[in-house]
């Protein structure tokens, strides 16, 4: 255990300014709000192949299907993974993704865009993520 500046000074994926040396590379791999923990770890504890997204809007689609495949994006200067759609909740406002190959550095409070080609099928919240 060590004392932070706060968790709002960090962000997941987050390498420079930890003021670690611990002869290796390490992360922030999670950040708990409610116990003000910043969790660091390794490059492999960044990636993950799954997240759920909560306030889903759609755009060029009513609701996402499950089996539906589409390009998601979950950040602005990320390239895009594909996924599939896992499950849709009754409202379609919750859905689950799982990705062809994991994807770094997925956050909690962030959002999830989904294109099918050039279309916007729309987004959401990112509410969590599994490896």
């Amino acid at each position: 255990m060590a004392e932070h500046k706060g968790i709002t000074h960090y962000t997941i994926g987050q390498r420079k300014g930890l003021g670690l040396a611990l002869g290796r590379p390490v992360f922030v791999t999670r950040i708990c709000a409610d116990t003000n923990e910043v969790v660091i770890g390794s490059r492999e504890d960044l990636m993950t192949d799954r997240l759920t997204a909560e306030n889903m809007n759609y755009m060029a689609a009513d609701r996402l299907k499950p089996g539906q495949r589409a390009l998601a994006k979950i950040r602005y200067s990320h390239s895009g993974e594909t996924c599939v759609v896992t499950h849709v909740s009754d409202n379609g406002g919750c859905i689950e993704l799982q990705f062809d190959r994991p994807v770094r550095a997925i956050t909690p409070g962030q959002a999830v865009v989904l294109y099918q080609e050039d279309d916007l099928l729309g987004g959401g919240t990112i509410a969590q993520t599994a490896k």
